[in-house]
């Protein structure tokens, strides 16, 4: 649900101790770089670690279902966790919503106003976005330690992924606890550069070509849009009947059929949105085809959040 957004096998390293005597020690696999976590989407729930070493953090997103998926990471305020996020924040979220579908919006907005006072707090730091089923994506992002919650919100027949009617299960959240001391994994390196601005929209630095890229974006500002999230960036393949009025309408949660299975397009991957200043990373491997980035927000064309681009063949 929007605003509470949670991942994956953490790959952890093999300490070897040389074993005395004159016989060679046994060889041992390399290990996975500390930084690097799997996560696994799984109809719809998350596979993933407990906890992750601070610093420069991989999400590796494997998209194991049948529908669109993203994960979206959120700070949470001391003290709070998945106990307080089903029993004080996916409720109201989910009987907004049916308000929503039910045309009453001013009930709903009313509805809205029972969040507790601590989802104000809660800090929302990327994450990998919207992937299609059967694929995989890639973000990586800074984080400091601390309590995490991995969430993804979409919808089925109008029923927020994040939520779960049986009150014994949690629905398509996972906590994370981010622990200190923080691993010395580097920076990456951007082959291409976004940047977000609530004013000046979506700006694109490079040309993207076919093969890997990794495509820094940076928050140049935030602020909450109409539909109550900040802006991010997600990364679409079109094809020849994709309708570009539709996908637009349906980045809108809070609309009947916004963010609902199945998505209108094919999504390739993305980051999630981010506080002002701040820089994430995706990694993608594009081919030959048509494209657009676009953000989770309404009306992302009027705001200059959805440009298409082109990848040409061996470019």
């Amino acid at each position: 649900m929007p605003g509470s957004r949670l991942f994956g096998l953490l790959f952890l390293t093999l300490l070897c101790t040389a074993c005395g005597g004159d016989e060679p020690p046994p060889a041992h696999a390399a290990a996975p770089p500390l930084n690097v976590v799997e996560l696994k989407a799984v109809d719809r729930t998350f596979q993933g670690p407990d906890s992750v070493p601070a610093g420069w953090i991989t999400f590796h997103f494997i998209n194991a279902s049948t529908m669109t998926h993203f994960a979206a990471v959120e700070r949470l305020p001391n003290g709070i966790g998945l106990k307080e996020q089903q029993a004080q924040v996916a409720p109201v979220f989910q009987a907004g919503m049916d308000l929503l579908t039910a045309g009453k919006r001013k009930e709903a907005m009313a509805k809205f106003g029972e969040l507790p006072d601590w989802f104000g707090r809660i800090v929302f730091i990327g994450g990998p976005g919207l992937t299609g089923p059967g694929r995989t994506s890639q973000v990586t992002v800074h984080l400091d330690p601390g309590t995490y919650m991995l969430e993804c919100y979409m919808k089925t027949d109008g029923v927020f992924h994040s939520y779960n009617p049986d009150t014994t299960a949690y629905g398509m959240v996972h906590q994370l606890t981010v622990t200190a001391p923080a691993s010395d994994a580097p920076e990456p390196r951007a082959s291409l550069a976004l940047t977000l601005s609530s004013t000046d929209g979506l700006q694109m630095s490079g040309t993207p070509v076919e093969g890997e890229q990794t495509v820094a974006v940076r928050f140049k500002d935030q602020k909450l849009h109409e539909n109550f999230v900040g802006h991010d960036v997600h990364l679409v393949r079109l094809d020849a009947d994709t309708d570009m009025d539709a996908l637009v309408a349906w980045m809108d949660w809070t609309r009947v059929g916004g963010l609902q299975t199945p998505a209108p397009a094919r999504f390739v991957g993305g980051l999630n949105e981010m506080p002002a200043g701040r820089t994430g990373y995706m990694t993608v491997t594009l081919e030959p085809g048509r494209y657009a980035w676009i953000a989770e927000v309404p009306n992302a064309r009027d705001k200059g959040m959805l440009e298409e681009f082109t990848v040409a063949s061996g470019g």
